[in-house]
């Protein structure tokens, strides 16, 4: 890092009132400290520029260039980084409470403790992105955000925008949905089959051991083509190759209660008392369902089933 010509010249014309900053040249420029509030930095050039502890509040940083810049402790409250690019930026302990970062890059940022607070990332490139311990409560996403997949905004209290949750409100998906809970048809996830599947392959594999198991499972398969999105791995645990929020239609669901019915009924017969081995509260909720019937009233969560009766359902 070095004191540029450049870098002084723009402290002097600061302190004279200038505000606009537009075209100058501050790669790997040394501003640590500097108040540069309110200013015009639109499409400068800052990539590995020290700018620990600088004041840019209200600034206006869109589509200016900071990848690898040294940003701890910096003030970004309210400013503009509309497609600014931040790669692997070090935003460390900084202030970005509602700075609008829509469209930025921030691919590999370093983010640590930082306040976020109602900041703006509608369309953000996020991957790679490390937050930890970073305040995240308020700040907004939508669809386009790129986040990584392990990364769950809801945990960390992040909103998605209305406009986004109005347009999610009309997709196929959350239509299926809302259509399944207006007919009162149970809606399971693929989560809880998974855990279901993998109850009973634990219960099965005590007694048939893990190559029988995975032989009454195929043999149970009806023929369905997207049941073979299903897999069992050689530790014997079924897993979805497919998106884990994929929603489940009732013909689907029909399929999948056959296919645990026959599984079940297999097994029992080789064997004994095989049902009352089962956790009961588990698997009723597939198993005790009616998905023929477009106008179901039942509770299934009051309903009670026996595990007698996982033989006749």
């Amino acid at each position: 890092m070095f004191q540029s010509q450049n870098a002084m010249d723009l402290t002097q014309r600061y302190e004279q009132g200038e505000r606009n900053f537009q075209g100058f040249q501050l790669r790997r420029s040394d501003l640590r400290g500097i108040n540069l509030s309110h200013t015009d930095f639109r499409g400068v050039d800052l990539s590995y520029a020290n700018l620990r502890d600088v004041d840019f509040t209200g600034a206006d940083l869109r589509e200016a260039y900071l990848n690898e810049a040294d940003l701890t402790g910096v003030n970004l409250t309210g400013a503009k980084l509309q497609g600014a690019s931040l790669i692997k930026v070090y935003l460390i302990k900084a202030n970005c409470s509602q700075t609008d970062l829509t469209g930025a890059y921030l691919t590999g940022a370093y983010l640590t403790k930082t306040n976020f607070k109602e900041a703006i990332f509608n369309g953000a490139y996020l991957n790679g992105a490390k937050f930890t311990g970073a305040e995240l409560g308020g700040a907004i996403y939508d669809k386009k955000t790129r986040f990584d997949t392990s990364f769950n905004p809801e945990t960390v209290l992040m909103n998605m925008g209305d406009d986004e949750k109005a347009s999610l409100n009309k997709s196929p998906k959350t239509l299926l949905v809302n259509n399944k809970q207006k007919n009162n048809i149970p809606t399971i996830t693929i989560e809880q089959i998974l855990e279901i599947f993998n109850h009973l392959t634990t219960v099965s594999r005590r007694y048939l051991g893990k190559t029988m198991t995975q032989k009454y499972w195929q043999s149970s398969r009806p023929v369905f083509e997207w049941l073979d999105n299903f897999e069992m791995t050689e530790s014997t645990e079924i897993i979805f190759n497919c998106e884990l929020d994929t929603v489940l239609s009732a013909t689907k669901l029909q399929w999948l209660q056959a296919w645990v019915k026959t599984f079940i009924k297999n097994c029992s017969q080789i064997i004994q008392n095989y049902p009352t081995m089962l956790d009961v509260q588990l698997v009723k909720s597939l198993l005790s369902a009616d998905f023929t019937e477009a106008n179901q009233s039942e509770d299934l969560s009051s309903k009670k089933i026996n595990s007698r009766e996982l033989l006749s359902v």
